[in-house]
């Protein structure tokens, strides 16, 4: 199964959204209309294969088994406004801020479309109440690098914390319980 996460040029083709739900149309749209070759997304293949040769921790491995083929391959051969990169995992907390990294140095947008939440190139995340739990994970995967030896909180990804906590939050909603 893969993790997939959608990146556009709001520049070329879109205004940046200004809400998840914006997001998600625009990200609909896009990912169905077709396009000719976009250089800010070929730079974009380029920064991330860079990224993953930068670090020797990850670098040893297969660029394809990291990324699920190669961006710069994928990208070429996208035919669509919004390029799809395809994840091959659903522990990929470092592929995704990889992407969010270069696709922000580039002024691109990124859709996780497996939770719905969009980053925007300045930072900010939408749906907001994302960015606190986006930073979350981002310190534990910094966290986990400096030290391989420590154990996750609680061994949930960021999305499992999401669900658990809708699910707490529910139940709490809930006079039956």
């Amino acid at each position: 199964m893969s993790y997939d996460l959608y990146i556009w040029d709001p520049t070329r083709h879109a205004p940046l959204p200004s809400s998840d739900a914006e997001a998600y149309d625009t990200k609909e749209r896009l990912s169905e209309l077709a396009d000719g070759r976009n250089f800010t997304l070929t730079e974009f293949g380029n920064a991330l294969v860079q990224k993953f040769a930068a670090n020797p921790a990850i670098s040893a491995g297969a660029l394809e088994a990291f990324w699920g083929a190669d961006p710069r391959v994928t990208i070429a051969e996208s035919k669509f406004a919004a390029f799809c990169l395809r994840l091959p995992t659903r522990e990929c907390t470092q592929q995704i801020a990889y992407a969010v990294e270069a696709a922000a140095a580039l002024g691109l947008v990124v859709f996780d479309d497996n939770y719905g939440c969009c980053f925007l190139p300045d930072g900010n995340i939408l749906p907001e109440d994302m960015k606190a739990i986006w930073a979350s994970d981002l310190a534990e995967m910094q966290a986990d690098a400096a030290d391989p030896s420590r154990k996750k909180t609680d061994g949930r990804n960021i999305w499992q914390r999401i669900a658990g906590e809708l699910v707490d939050a529910i139940g709490r909603g809930n006079p039956s319980r």
